[in-house]
């Protein structure tokens, strides 16, 4: 094989693929991507057998081959080297020579029959989502999923089709995140569940944030497996087994109190009192801020042992009783900075049941939040 490329074509391409390749691996072979020639261009390919990508990228084509690569020394010498095109040969006893103007380096590559192959999928039960619809839908959605492996159904977010609508949500059990947008013409047959890893879900944002000029995205959902094509990147991975939770019992049913507030405001006077608040478990008292609501105020404060005391006023309208109740400063600031609405509603009951959070405008979006005990 015997390839010339640009230097940014090739940075290109490992940005996609290498980001995939595990740290810990189980086969030498794992920490190398696969460089193959197809018609005119170079095929990257990269997997750690839980999630897969391939890209595209542009090349003159002196002579066709395959051969695995180590990827981080590649992308590093790729890197170093000066804006130039870089020739790449790879020979049958899987030596890889690399020429940059006047620098040379020799690689030991591994055969591309000892690369564990993609999945095929089934392109006929393609649908289509719009790419920031989708962006947005796992932006708001990602930051509630559970990080504890014993809970492994909570460890992804939960992606349903179903009737033309598509939702997202996830959960860790003190908080859940719900959204769901229309499929804009989407076929009503078209039907899948699933769960998605969360490595896998942070790569498809991932992808989608750094191919901004993509309008569409592709998606195809299997029994175990959910493929995304990008333009031209195709990204796999598998699915996480296992029934997600009945999550709409947990959102309240019952109209409940609800309160208008600017979501820059709380946002300030959250992080203000956060930085007063313990670096204990989330259920403990040390580590969360108090909202209390009195006439046309809300006072954020915080009080903690050891490191001190204080309270932000935010102006509202409020003609209720005083209320208080106490929160995770951090599962706030989580759902403020994914709200596109400039004000949000804040319902409630009482301060030991679920409080909702929802944008003004967007009816589409909600966050469930657990308070914390007094």
């Amino acid at each position: 094989m015997k390839v010339i490329c640009a230097k940014d074509e090739l940075i290109k391409g490992m940005q996609i693929v290498q980001p995939v390749i595990a740290s810990k691996i189980t086969l030498p072979v794992l920490s190398n991507f696969l460089f193959e020639t197809e018609e005119n261009k170079i095929k990257l390919s990269a997997t750690d057998l839980e999630i897969g990508v391939t890209c595209y990228i542009k090349a003159e084509i002196i002579e066709e081959g395959a051969i695995t690569i180590p990827a981080k020394r590649f992308s590093d010498i790729v890197k170093e080297v000066a804006d130039c095109n870089i020739e790449i040969r790879a020979d049958e006893t899987n030596q890889i020579n690399i020429k940059a103007n006047k620098s040379k380096f020799s690689l030991m590559g591994i055969d591309k029959k000892e690369y564990p192959a993609l999945p095929l999928f089934n392109k006929e039960n393609i649908f289509t989502v719009k790419a920031q619809v989708l962006n947005s839908m796992f932006k708001k959605t990602i930051f509630s999923v559970s990080k504890d492996s014993q809970r492994y159904v909570l460890n992804g977010v939960y992606f349903a089709v179903e009737d033309g609508v598509i939702k997202a949500v996830s959960t860790d059990g003190r908080r859940l995140s719900y959204i769901s947008v229309d499929g804009d013409g989407l076929d009503k047959e078209i039907k899948g569940k699933v769960i998605i890893p969360t490595k896998a879900v942070l790569d498809i944002l991932r992808l989608v944030s750094s191919n901004d000029k993509i309008e569409d995205v592709q998606i195809c959902l299997a029994d175990n497996l959910m493929t995304i094509m990008i333009g031209d990147i195709t990204f796999q991975t598998k699915l996480i087994e296992g029934v997600f939770p009945n999550y709409e019992q947990v959102i309240p049913k019952k109209e409940m109190s609800k309160i208008k507030l600017n979501v820059a405001n709380t946002m300030s006077a959250v992080k203000q009192m956060a930085l007063l608040t313990g670096d204990k478990l989330v259920a403990d008292r040390a580590s969360s801020i108090k909202f209390s609501f009195e006439k046309n105020k809300m006072i954020v404060s915080a009080n903690t042992a050891g490191l001190g005391s204080g309270e932000a006023e935010v102006e509202i309208e409020y003609l209720g009783e005083i209320f208080d109740i106490n929160f995770n400063p951090n599962y706030i600031k989580d759902i403020l900075q994914n709200i596109d609405d400039e004000n949000i509603y804040f319902s409630y009951t009482t301060s030991q049941n679920p409080v909702v959070i929802t944008p003004e405008k967007d009816k589409n979006y909600l966050c469930v939040v657990m308070p914390m005990r007094s």
